[in-house]
Order: C-alpha cells, then structure tokens, then sequence
C-alpha cells in the first residue's frame, strides 16, 4: 500500500509570482527555513530544469542534518512541476523518496497551489511530512508576499 499526502494553499499573487518564488534558487535558504531559531541549511544548490537536481542540507542545529533533493521531470511555468523527492532523514536513519506533483492553478486574482505527494511506504512516513510542508509554505507565503508588493511598487 502507498500513501498520498495533499496540501492545498491560496496565495495572494499571480501563478508566476508563485511558481518562481517556490523554485527561486536565491529563495531556498529561507524557504527550507534558515531564519528559523535553532535551525541550521548548511548548503543549497539548484538546478531547476528537467533532469536537473536541487539539493538542502539542513537540520537542527547540534545534530545531523537532513537532505532534500528533488530531480524535476516536468517544468510547466507557471502551472505545474513534477519531481522525484528524496529525504534522508538523519533522525530517522533512512531515505523517504516519493514523488511530488504541484499546480499553481489561478484562481479568485490569486493562486491555487495544490501539493500531492505520492509514495509514502508508510503512513506515519507521510504524517511526519505533514508536520514539515506547513512550515514550508509558510515561508513561500512570505516570499511571494514581498514579491507581490515589490511588483505592485514597480508597476
């Protein structure tokens, strides 16, 4: 059996504010939350381009740090990317990989971003992700709201 983790969120900006914000490389660090108390990215690197890689070394500070890499297999700007997820989970002492499918769907002057994740072997697997995802988006509201205002500002 596998499991499915589904995160939908509404963001007050155009699909291309959105979409470029989630795979900026110059946004990574804040985004996997580098401005966080006790937490730590110790690297960031992308590549985003079908077959490309990106890579987040990060973690709590004092212990061993997770890795996130993502290899992309579709890029639609600004409607949809597909990528393999891998998570080494130091914690945990095994890699989760899953596949992620995301939208950035326009909607009410702002955009539909819908999240699902595939292939948790287990569903504590995919609950342990749940608690990351949120944080996550958090911060990519945070990007794209100073995007959007920078733009309105410019326009």
């Amino acid at each position: 059996m596998s499991y499915e983790l589904r995160i939908e969120r509404q963001f007050d900006a155009p699909p291309a504010v959105v979409f470029d914000a989630f795979v900026d490389p110059a946004a990574q660090e804040e985004l996997h939350g580098s401005d966080q108390e006790g937490w730590k990215v110790h690297r960031s690197a992308s590549d985003v381009r079908v077959g490309g890689t990106s890579t987040v070394v990060m973690g709590l500070e004092g212990h061993d740090p997770d890795t996130e890499t993502r290899v992309y297999s579709v890029i639609d700007r600004p409607h949809r990317l597909v990528f393999r997820y891998a998570m080494a989970v130091a914690e945990w002492g095994r890699t989760i990989d899953t596949e992620v499918t995301i939208t950035f769907e326009d909607r009410d002057g702002g955009t539909l971003f819908t999240m699902v994740e595939t292939g948790f072997e287990r569903e504590e697997d995919r609950d342990g992700f749940l608690g990351g995802w949120p944080s996550y988006l958090d911060a990519l509201k945070g990007v794209v709201t100073t995007r959007a205002n920078l733009k309105t500002r410019h326009d």
